[in-house]
């Protein structure tokens, strides 16, 4: 009998392993490129190369996947049933299973979902759009999947920013400034072969991030949300539970770390010993050089991360739709930037009230406007950004505004970011006040309860001075209405929301149900064409497990055989 012959142990060894390995390989465990491939086209053939690297590599991310200078294709395949799900239930942020062709890299069983917050729910308010910010997960249902170690890519819509560019600048800013910047480029979003829009596509802070970066990515990665308490790292207890606004996204269990940073900030002075300082200088220099209070500055005192490599906090820039003044105020005191006291912000309070590290901060500020803000290094760079993205925009079929409201957002860009260089600089020669009462640049309150941030714009506001206090005056935006047409709020109630979601400082009335300028009548919710795809949900986990099951009985059944085998011979 074959229980009884001696090829038996190696034939069921054999038929073990090549079961096993086959298991490996559908679960992605030992090949990572294995859904990502990429059509090289070599004269009037093509051959499939592997699209993705073992670990992160910046110069490949840049040329195939965040090429800054080109707008590529990202076309999205998904089952038509599962996207109008996805749609009707945005809200939810339900994820579906799709592939994707990301600038010829083709990369299957992914997840997808919507993303935001007030942002998407507006969205969802809108009888006849369906322009939502996009979350693709690569890893979402195989662990190893990647593209050059970036595992997850935001699709976002340029909400609010008529001109398509306050995020991309921004971020351009940040890099000259030295912090680490999350990949971003412009890309037109395919979805099931049909044209859905000119998006902007951000790298999600995550581990290929932290690698390039900081070289590691076990360390503690927390992010300030709008809601909970500790977004404003002031002091509260040595308990981690109750700083809610900052949410661990990984590391370990312990938050030890983050409790003696937060006491050393508020309680010490040797900061450099818990805080990267300069990232710290830098980050309060580019949210003041791009006006942007859609961050720890402003009121929500939210949309940064903090990372913690070996006890050492660095602050990470996220989420720049509403710089460059969407949120009304391009009139911020440089040395009381925060809505609200600027003791109410510690980060701020104690770096600056310190000389030596004031002196710097100053630097980085003449730095943002001689590389960056300077209006001839400013306009040549939009014009370019123009030049790159108009005929895009202009064929946009789910675009929020017209292609006249965008030209016009370009210029209030540009008019606005001139203002606002004027009042640094002023500020910077010492000719107009830096500072004021403590009560910061607007919004906010006092220690004492009272409505404080009566500073350098609301002071201007208050004198009839238009420039100052905005730059750009404008009718209010009633009830249910967006932003004005060149893509900042009006003077009045300000509509302004941020990438995510949140509402702006000033009000929280803008787009309720209504669509935006230049929203097509009847781009409401309609299927899409295409190959029938697996439901989304939990698909991959149980693949991966019933797989992993597979493979466990296989080894225990294996050892069973040999096991009886060798009893008989006996």
């Amino acid at each position: 009998m074959f229980w009884k012959s001696k090829a038996a142990v190696p034939l069921l060894c054999a038929l073990f392993a090549v079961l096993l390995l086959a298991g490996l390989v559908w679960n992605g465990a030992l090949t990572p490129a294995a859904q990502a491939t990429v059509e090289v086209e070599d004269g009037d053939t093509a051959e499939t190369a592997t699209a993705v690297s073992s670990g992160t590599n910046e110069e490949q991310l840049r040329s195939r996947v965040f090429v800054e200078n080109e707008v590529v294709d990202v076309r999205i395949t998904i089952d038509p049933q599962d996207f109008e799900d996805m749609l009707e239930q945005a809200s939810e942020e339900v994820m579906k299973t799709a592939s994707v062709e990301y600038n010829g890299i083709k990369v299957d069983n992914i997840g997808i979902r919507t993303k935001g917050n007030l942002s998407l729910r507006s969205v969802v308010n809108m009888p006849d759009s369906n322009r939502y910010s996009f979350k693709l997960s690569l890893d979402e249902y195989m662990s190893s999947q990647h593209l050059f170690g970036v595992t997850k890519i935001n699709l976002n819509n340029n909400f609010s920013d008529a001109s398509s560019m306050r995020e991309f600048m921004t971020y351009e800013l940040a890099e000259e400034l030295g912090l680490p910047v999350p990949g971003h480029s412009y890309v037109n979003v395919y979805v099931n072969g049909e044209r859905y829009g000119t998006y902007l596509a951000v790298e999600q802070i995550g581990s290929a991030y932290l690698e390039r970066y900081f070289g590691s990515s076990t360390g503690d990665l927390y992010k300030s949300e709008m809601s909970g308490a500790g977004g404003d790292l002031q002091w509260i207890s040595d308990d981690a539970d109750d700083y809610a606004a900052l949410v661990k996204k990984s590391g370990g269990n312990s938050d030890d770390a983050l409790i003696q940073m937060l006491d050393e900030l508020n309680h010490g002075t040797d900061y450099e010993s818990v805080l990267d300082v300069e990232a710290g200088l830098q980050y309060i220099a580019l949210n003041v050089a791009a006006n942007n209070t859609d961050s720890y500055i402003g009121q929500n005192k939210h949309n940064y991360y903090f990372y913690d490599k070996k006890g050492i906090f660095t602050i990470l820039p996220w989420d720049y739709n509403l710089a460059f003044g969407q949120e009304g105020y391009s009139s911020l005191l440089i040395d009381e930037p925060t809505q609200g006291a600027v003791a109410e912000r510690p980060l701020v309070h104690h770096l600056l009230e310190q000389p030596e590290y004031k002196e710097q901060y100053y630097t980085l500020l003449q730095q943002a406007i001689d590389k960056v803000l300077a209006a001839d290094v400013f306009d040549a760079r939009v014009d370019e950004l123009y030049a790159l993205i108009a005929e895009d925009v202009k064929q946009d079929p789910n675009a929020f505004y017209t292609f006249e409201q965008f030209q016009d957002g370009v210029e209030a860009l540009k008019a606005v970011n001139a203002s606002q260089v004027n009042i640094i600089s002023e500020q910077l020669e010492g000719t107009r006040p830096s500072s004021g009462d403590g009560s910061g640049s607007g919004g906010g309150r006092n220690p004492d309860g009272m409505d404080g941030g009566m500073g350098m714009r609301n002071n201007a506001a208050a004198e009839g001075n238009a420039e100052d206090a905005g730059g750009f005056p404008g009718p209010a935006a009633g009830e249910g209405m967006p932003p004005d047409g060149a893509g900042r709020p009006g003077a009045g109630e300000q509509g302004a929301m941020d990438q995510q979601g949140e509402p702006g400082v000033q009000g929280q009335q803008g787009m309720q149900g209504m669509a935006p300028p230049g929203m097509q009548a009847g781009g409401g919710r309609t299927g899409f064409g295409g190959p029938a795809m697996e439901n989304g949900g939990t698909a991959g986990s149980t693949a991966e497990a019933l797989t992993a099951g597979a493979a466990l009985l296989l080894l225990i059944g294996g050892c069973l055989m040999i096991l009886f085998f060798r009893r008989n011979r006996l």
